[in-house]
């Protein structure tokens, strides 16, 4: 077993511990969503959740269909709570692997969802790609991720450790949804007021963690890490970086 110090997810799973999505998006808007990405399954149906997290979305688009879900993640204890909160493995699965490394139905899936975890397909038009192969005809995926509202500043990529080409705008993420053949259902921009209660809820989490747990190894580390954070957030990711949703569908 991972000692804290050595847990690769201890800083994320402390700082998400008051989080069901792992990303700035109500559950208002996460339900219309939902309801698009659901309309029309059935029981045989199967829900993929790559790079699930708690599998919050996933355990929410099961309550309102009759399709079972598959929820893929690296972090055992995101995994554990999401069982804790969905307890019959007849609908819900929950695997820790590599995504690109689980076996894929060979009738493929109904529906996809990766919502601020396109990475572990390796980019978001890798994961268009690779999910308009793994979807059947039809089938829908709701795909996350992040945006330029505007052209960042050379700071504020300096503090990423990224660069400009890391997104494209909201427009140009649909775009290329649309160029890899999907058809566009929905699109969605998350506001400024989901942003602030995600990074809210993120540092408070971990604030608190610390102020609890004032000998942990970790403390020093943990709590400039997430100051460092704070402040290139409301220096600039609050006005630069947005969050958009599209649901699409595989003709």
């Amino acid at each position: 077993m991972s000692t804290p110090e050595h847990d690769p997810f201890r800083f994320t799973t402390l700082a998400h511990a008051d989080h069901d999505y792992l990303s700035p998006l109500s559950r208002t808007r996460a339900a219309g969503l939902l309801r698009g990405l659901t309309q029309g399954l059935s029981a045989s149906d199967l829900i993929l959740d790559a790079g699930c997290g708690k599998a919050a979305l996933l355990r929410d688009a099961l309550s309102i269909s009759p399709a079972r879900g598959l929820g893929i993640d690296l972090n055992p204890a995101f995994l554990d709570e999401a069982r804790a909160a969905f307890p019959d493995a007849s609908r819900l699965a929950l695997v820790k692997r590599p995504v690109l490394e689980q076996p894929r139905p060979p009738a493929g899936y109904a529906a996809m969802l990766c919502v601020g975890s396109s990475q572990v397909f390796g980019s978001f038009d890798d994961c268009l790609r690779i999910a308009f192969d793994w979807l059947k005809p039809g089938g829908r995926l709701l795909l996350g991720d992040c945006y330029w509202k505007k052209r960042p500043a050379p700071e504020f990529l300096a503090a990423l450790g990224g660069g400009e080409d890391d997104f494209g705008t909201h427009e140009q993420n649909a775009a290329r949804a649309r160029a890899h053949g999907y058809r566009l259902l929905q699109a969605a921009i998350c506001g400024e007021e989901e942003w602030d209660a995600y990074e809210d809820g993120y540092y408070n989490a971990m604030m608190r963690y610390l102020a609890r747990h004032p000998q942990a190894p970790e403390h020093e580390a943990f709590a400039e890490r997430m100051r460092r954070w704070r402040q290139i957030y409301l220096n600039w990711g609050r006005d630069t970086l947005g969050f958009g949703c599209y649901l699409l569908e595989r003709p």
